[in-house]
């Protein structure tokens, strides 16, 4: 009953959301929030800013030789209003709406997920039987603005390098909590305290505390299957970060508190310095990660990160920009073998040099990553491409301490291609995206162990629709 009675709520706020669309149909939208100036609340609420968004999204993993392809189509679709500012304060609430279009081979005989790893988190990974369309919130805060100061105050989206909204499918990361930013000169310091998450993938929200192990738990450094899923006790994630920014040098450092759990220090530094038509760049990152207290338990069964483990990593980017739209990079990254970088990947999308779409390094120590890219892109045409081809250096698999979701050295190679429309389609935008991984060392892994892992190609064609 509570359930039933809280998608009702979600649902009749998501309805005033769309019918604001309506509301005002002969007044204009899309002002930025500006001080009232208006003598009633229609008036007022008049001059604020709606925003329409879809994305229509098309996925396939084609899995070698393993008669175990899949494929799934999903539709999303929501309103966003944000209220004039009134004297520095504003108000954000929006909706959206999922649609289950069509899929193949997603759920066994069973009527649960199949070792399906990629397309189920279009859906709701929670619940394979649900083909109702998903109804839920997006971002709905209270802001303040004063000078160089901002703060947010409810559901919203938060960007740091690992901690992020994570957009690769079809809705994003929200986090549940205060956010104070404050800029001074070329500073930028930030502070966020979150207590609970709206995780992509999923129709509702988890505490901090559930948040571990939605998406999957891999085994532990004993070589058991982790067990850490509901076991976790935090009173919240503490976010802290300070940017600082010059012409051509670009500093970041942030600090992740996982209360009782971890504590993880990232930091990047970009410098970048043009001669002639060329433009070329260096960047360094490196982070730092302990345990807090006994990692989430005291019973090292049901921890997330064991009590004494620690583990860093650093990073590095060469890169050279030609005519201002070719780009070539070499890209490294590097994780110790003290312990592994474990940051949950609940939390969204880790941003190192040597990343690529479609897999992540979380889970590993004494990992070795090495990247390289090439990147197109032109505003007069508003096409853009990247290509990737990597080779990642995985500690042995029978390495149970280090290597907590059994995946072997493979190679990895992406393309991804974007088109912005412009005249009569502006707003819409269209993306093909294509990984491949193909493992570096023959029978080296199981069946199940490669299986949408390695030897599979994942194909995506994502087309969003912004007003």
């Amino acid at each position: 009953m509570i359930l039933k009675a809280s998608v009702r709520r979600k649902n009749l706020i998501l309805l005033i959301v769309i019918l604001l669309a309506f509301t005002f149909p002969k007044h204009p939208f899309g002002q930025s929030p500006s001080t009232d100036s208006t003598k009633t609340l229609s008036d007022f609420l008049k001059k604020g800013e709606l925003e329409f968004k879809s994305r229509t999204f098309f996925m396939s993993t084609l899995n070698e030789g393993s008669n175990r392809d899949y494929f799934a189509l999903a539709q999303g679709a929501g309103v966003d209003y944000t209220t004039p500012s009134f004297y520095g304060f504003h108000f954000k609430m929006g909706g959206y709406v999922t649609f289950r279009l069509a899929e193949y081979n997603l759920l066994n005989a069973e009527n649960e997920w199949a070792q399906n790893r990629y397309e189920k988190s279009l859906f709701d990974i929670k619940n394979p039987n649900n083909r109702h369309p998903l109804a839920g919130l997006e971002e709905i805060y209270l802001a303040y603005e004063y000078k160089g100061l901002h703060f947010k105050l409810g559901s919203q989206i938060h960007q740091t390098p690992l901690l992020n909204k994570n957009t690769n499918r079809i809705r994003p990361n929200l986090f549940q909590g205060l956010n104070v930013n404050y800029n001074y000169n070329k500073w930028k310091l930030s502070a966020a305290w979150f207590l609970s998450e709206h995780i992509r993938g999923t129709s509702h929200s988890f505490s901090s505390s559930n948040s571990f192990g939605v998406y999957g738990q891999g085994i532990n450094p004993s070589g058991e299957a982790s067990n850490y899923r509901g076991h976790i006790s935090t009173s919240g994630i503490g976010v802290f970060g300070a940017q600082y920014n010059l012409d051509n040098w670009k500093t970041q450092a942030w600090n992740y508190v996982g209360e009782n759990v971890f504590n993880l220090t990232f930091i990047q530094s970009d410098f970048k310095l043009k001669h002639n038509n060329t433009e070329y760049k260096l960047g360094l990152q490196g982070l730092y990660q302990t345990a807090l207290n006994n990692g989430g338990n005291a019973n090292q069964d049901f921890t997330y990160i064991l009590k004494d483990e620690q583990s860093f990593a650093i990073g590095g980017k060469m890169a050279a920009k030609f005519i201002e739209q070719h780009e070539f990079s070499i890209n490294y990254l590097g994780i110790s073998d003290q312990g592994r970088y474990l940051f949950p990947r609940e939390w969204g999308r880790e941003i190192f040099y040597a990343t690529q779409s479609r897999e992540a390094f979380e889970g590993y120590g004494g990992l070795n990553a090495y990247t390289l890219k090439y990147k197109f892109n032109t505003l007069k045409t508003g096409y853009s491409l990247l290509l990737g081809a990597g080779l990642v250096d995985q500690p042995d698999i029978e390495n149970k301490r280090l290597n907590k979701y059994s995946l072997d050295d493979y190679y990895h190679f992406t393309i991804d291609m974007k088109y912005k429309f412009k005249n009569y389609l502006k707003g819409m935008s269209i993306r093909f995206l294509a990984a491949y991984k193909k493992e570096k060392h023959s029978a080296s892994m199981t069946f199940s162990e490669k299986h949408n892992k390695v030897n599979m190609i994942n194909l995506n064609l994502i087309i969003d629709y912004a007003l």
